[in-house]
């Protein structure tokens, strides 16, 4: 155990982090410039994990316990004294205003009315077959901003772009960047009108919220990525593009790595060449969402270093 926690302690400080009072008892991955204030409490069983990617701040008196997995996306900030419970996967560049409280778990007070509160969520805990289905996971995507006093009941998902108002209970799924507030939250109104173009041009603002997730969008990393000719992904990445009366999806990509790389679209495959400006076409599918991935074809390759730099989006 003390060669354990000896681990622990050298990987935080080798990622220039600020480290928690006590080291977790689950497994914890946390990615470079990220600060811990040391009054948050992380923690888990043995077989759960946290997932930090990196740029993360965690404010003072967080809590964030893990049932089975609860990741957060890179430059996603939670501010003082929110609790993040049970299985949450949250995105990149998100805002968590204090005091916001998440739980994919909760009482029961109607399985067996009759009974105390308690007894019924011993009856669930002593169950195996209820104690499998008590849990259900919370999504938040990228880009999402949860206001102060928030509630995220379980299994719910808010879509990429989505503004929560202040002292929300959000009880089911909340659209593409929409802005919700009240109890329950009901939308106010559209941050923007999110509706599925038939081509994404990565070198278009507008166009910016349909290169839906895995892509490094901040304006700095855009500048970058823009001076070579587009928008850069990561090894699994997405856009929202229409599909209705097309028959082909393709994708106009810089490959700048010196990798040989297999692109993978819904049982479909293409091989990318190493340092090569190149085209993929494939059978589109009956889906708004797209979803790609990258495999190295040397197998000693880092997945994390595996990336596109995307130009053009087109259904044909």
């Amino acid at each position: 155990m003390k060669k354990r926690i000896k681990k622990i302690l050298a990987y935080f400080l080798s990622a220039s982090t600020t480290v928690p009072a006590a080291a977790p008892t689950c497994r914890l991955r946390v990615g470079p410039n990220c600060t811990i204030d040391p009054t948050a409490l992380i923690n888990g069983s043995e077989t759960s994990e946290i997932n930090l990617a990196g740029d993360n701040y965690i404010g003072r008196n967080v809590e964030i316990g893990a049932l089975t997995k609860i990741s957060i996306g890179n430059n996603t900030s939670i501010q003082d004294r929110c609790i993040l419970l049970g299985d949450i996967e949250i995105g990149k560049s998100c805002l968590f205003a204090p005091n916001v409280f998440i739980s994919s778990g909760r009482h029961y007070f109607d399985l067996h009315p009759e009974m105390y509160i308690k007894d019924q969520d011993d009856l669930v805990r002593n169950s195996p077959e209820l104690n499998a289905q008590h849990s259900r996971k919370i999504k938040i995507e990228d880009d999402c901003w949860i206001g102060v006093h928030a509630v995220i009941m379980p299994g719910v998902t808010i879509a990429k772009g989505c503004v929560i108002g202040a002292n929300s209970v959000v009880t089911k799924d909340v659209e593409p960047y929409t802005i919700v507030a009240g109890i329950p939250a009901t939308e106010v109104k559209k941050r923007l009108q999110f509706k599925a173009k038939h081509q994404l041009d990565a070198l278009k603002d507008v166009d910016l919220p349909y290169f839906y997730s895995g892509f490094n969008c901040s304006t700095k990393q855009l500048i970058l990525a823009r001076n070579k000719g587009g928008i850069q992904s990561s090894s699994n990445f997405s856009v929202f593009l229409e599909y209705q009366n097309f028959q082909k999806l393709s994708l106009h990509f810089v490959n700048p790595t010196s990798e040989s790389m297999t692109l993978n679209y819904h049982r479909q495959s293409q091989r990318i060449a190493p340092v090569s400006d190149s085209k993929c076409i494939f059978d589109i599918q009956s889906t708004y969402l797209h979803e790609f991935k990258l495999e190295a074809e040397n197998a000693a390759a880092s997945y994390d270093s595996l990336s596109l730099i995307v130009k053009l989006v087109e259904a044909t």
